[in-house]
């Protein structure tokens, strides 16, 4: 597996400039005491793995731009040096013996960006600043005056920083970024999974670190609520839209002749289960997996909290090498996988509450009759039968036999779904919901 995975990280695929070293060397002589102490230290302890990671990376932008050593204040279940791990830098936080325990009065600086519900929710004056500072500020400047910096914030603008702060434009491009490659490279200086996070993942790694198959990465977010599964999980028939739009998306950039699979991450077990069900071999996908949202592990997990954030660690990295990526608007899980990869021509987002019961296209039926040459827009009610009161997007009959209608190449398929899944989702609205940005 070693020689496969030197050609999947960005860094050694040469595309990140030359500034590791020289920073590698700077931290530790910081951590050693070779060089003056200036820290910028990241502690949120209030949002998940994905949340918490690419708002970590942001700060990282700034100890990078600043020489300062970077530091990560892991809280909750689990330990994240044991899931992921620089190749470059130690950047653990030692609780023990914290490096500003003896600092000097007024060379501590608390970034705090919270706000009053501690949720850090874009709303209020404080993310205003942090959005400022890296969008149109000369973010070196920030801090400058203090020892240690200590973070808390849950906002990712590495990218918006890349794209519109003309203060540091210069200075990024001399280190070798541009707004494609930043997130990915940051990234993939500090974390990387390792051996006892891929041990978790083992079978799906045949395929999955194959370059010759083309991957589609399905990442469908049902919400917290579903992840036992039980009577009101989600199921595959709730999901038939992402499935159409893996289709759409293979025919619109696979390769001709080439072998392809779709990489499906959900917090759905009976999405899992259903998608083997009836697709097999197409879909890959753990279906034991060990689903749980790491900051609120349900007590017949608590002792199994490590492997639930390996697991989680292990699947949006993997989720980082498809070549197209399918993902929910509304969860950072897809998004962070996909921004990882580096490429901005495949990422397709799928809107909030895309789902056959209740979507937005839950009184448009498209119903394909096997007498009729071509298909027939009408309104669900007029479905003769489906299987969801509201209306799935298409008449979904009530006990199908073989493959469901959705994935038959001649059934009726949504044309919105058409229409968005064969073109990729502009950069800005995928990164919106990490910087709070709003469309003008």
């Amino acid at each position: 597996m070693g020689a496969l995975q030197l050609l999947v990280y960005p860094i050694e695929r040469g595309t990140c400039g030359t500034w590791m070293q020289q920073y590698a060397q700077l931290h530790r002589d910081i951590l050693q005491g070779r060089k003056p102490a200036r820290y910028s230290i990241f502690r949120q302890d209030r949002n998940g793995l994905t949340d918490r990671l690419v708002s970590s990376v942001s700060v990282f932008l700034h100890a990078l731009l600043t020489d300062r050593a970077f530091l990560f204040d892991w809280s909750g279940r689990g330990n994240l040096w044991d899931a992921y791990r620089s190749s470059y830098i130690d950047w653990q936080y030692d609780k023990a013996n914290p490096p500003e325990k003896d600092a000097a009065p007024g060379s501590v600086l608390l970034m705090d960006f919270m706000g009053q519900n501690r949720e850090g929710d874009h709303r209020g004056p404080e993310h205003a600043v942090f959005y400022k500072w890296f969008t149109d500020t000369q973010l070196e400047d920030v801090g400058s005056n203090a020892t240690y910096l200590l973070w808390s914030v849950n906002r990712g603008l590495v990218w918006k920083a890349a794209t519109s702060n003309t203060h540091i434009k210069q200075r990024l491009r001399s280190l070798g970024f541009n707004p494609i490659n930043i997130f990915g490279c940051l990234f993939d200086y500090l974390y990387r999974p390792t051996p006892s996070t891929m041990s978790l993942v083992r079978p799906l790694l045949p395929q999955l670190l194959d370059p010759t198959i083309f991957k589609i990465g399905l990442q469908i977010r049902t919400g917290d609520q579903h992840l036992g599964g039980g009577q009101k999980a989600k199921q595959f028939e709730d999901a038939f839209e992402w499935f159409h739009c893996a289709r759409i998306a293979q025919e619109r950039w696979k390769p001709r002749g080439q072998q392809s699979v779709w990489f499906l991450l959900t917090d759905s077990p009976d999405i899992r289960r259903g998608a083997k069900q009836y697709l097999g071999d197409q879909v890959v996908t753990m279906r034991g997996a060990l689903l749980a949202h790491t900051l609120f592990i349900p007590n017949g997990l608590h002792n199994r909290s490590a492997a639930v954030l390996r697991f989680a660690a292990a699947e949006t990295w993997l989720f980082s090498l498809m070549d197209v990526h399918v993902i929910s608007q509304l969860s950072g899980f897809g998004r962070m996988g996909a921004m990882i990869a580096g490429s901005w021509n495949h990422i397709i987002q799928l809107p909030a509450g895309m789902w056959s019961l209740s979507g937005f296209e839950a009184k448009l039926t498209y119903v394909g009759r096997p007498d009729e040459a071509s298909n027939t827009v009408v309104h669900a009610d007029q479905c003769a039968h489906p299987s969801q009161r509201n209306g799935p997007a298409f008449c979904w009959p009530e006990d199908p036999s073989g493959p469901p209608p959705a994935m038959d190449s001649n059934s009726p398929m949504s044309l919105k779904i058409r229409h968005m899944c064969s073109k990729a989702t502009p950069m800005e609205d995928i990164v919106m919901a990490h910087t709070g940005a709003r469309r003008q």
